[in-house]
Order: structure tokens, then C-alpha cells, then sequence
């Protein structure tokens, strides 16, 4: 595997290259009038118009894309959180800290996608078997 990206289905693809651009600094890889490929910080992200005009069989079923949330994890979540509250991105709540140390926040892009910000703290917490 070379990379991997999530594709979210969007009608607001200008919206969505705004936001990652203001809040980010993303730059544009690819752009058409019915996809956007963006590039942040060395990870990818795409957005698609719903029903575009493409051949590809998977695109012929997308529809608007709900309830994703994307955890990016980062090595200082306070400063990340005081630079996007510079930026006017506002968050979805407060930063929180976790009972295991960890801290994050949320917020949300034009196409509903929720980024969860966080900072891990100590090491992983491991879930017990079901």
C-alpha cells in the first residue's frame, strides 16, 4: 500500500478547501468541479460531489457522507487548539483532559466531518475483551 485517505461525499467541496486551508494550511493536490484532494501536514484527504460524472462504479453510489469523525493526533493539542481559535475555527466545546491523561477537542468541517484533536498522554489504554 503506498497511501491511504478517506473520501468524504460532500456537495460543499469549496467550503472544504477554505476550511482545511484556513485552519491547516492544506494545499490543493487536485481539483475538478466534482472532486478536491487535499494535503495536510503529510496526510491526505479527498471530497466528492455526490453522483459525479465518472464511469467508476463506486462514485455511482455515494451519497452525502454522515456521522464520520477523524481523530488527529498531535504532540501539543493546546497549542493546536490556541492556534485554531487564532484562525476564527471555533471548537466543538472545551479542550478536555481524559482519567487516562489524554487531551482533546473537536470541530467540525463544512461537510460535517468532526476532527477530533488529541494528545495522547502516557501510554495506549488497552480496551478489555468483550
Amino acid at each position: 500500500m503506498r497511501t491511504w485517505y478517506p473520501i468524504v461525499t460532500t456537495a460543499a467541496l469549496r467550503e472544504c478547501a477554505d476550511f482545511y486551508q484556513r485552519a491547516f494550511d492544506a494545499r490543493v493536490l487536485f481539483r475538478n468541479a466534482w472532486y478536491l484532494h487535499l494535503s495536510v501536514s503529510g496526510w491526505e484527504i479527498g471530497f466528492l460531489r455526490p453522483n459525479p460524472p465518472t464511469r467508476l462504479p463506486v462514485f455511482q453510489h455515494t451519497t452525502q457522507t454522515r456521522g464520520l469523525c477523524l481523530a488527529l493526533e498531535v504532540p501539543d493539542v493546546t497549542a493546536v487548539y490556541e492556534d485554531l481559535q487564532r484562525r476564527q475555527i471555533p471548537p466543538l466545546g472545551t479542550l478536555t483532559r481524559f482519567g487516562d491523561g489524554e487531551l482533546s477537542f473537536s470541530i467540525v468541517d463544512p461537510a460535517g466531518t468532526v476532527l477530533n484533536v488529541v494528545e495522547r498522554r502516557g501510554g495506549r489504554v488497552d480496551l478489555p475483551s468483550p
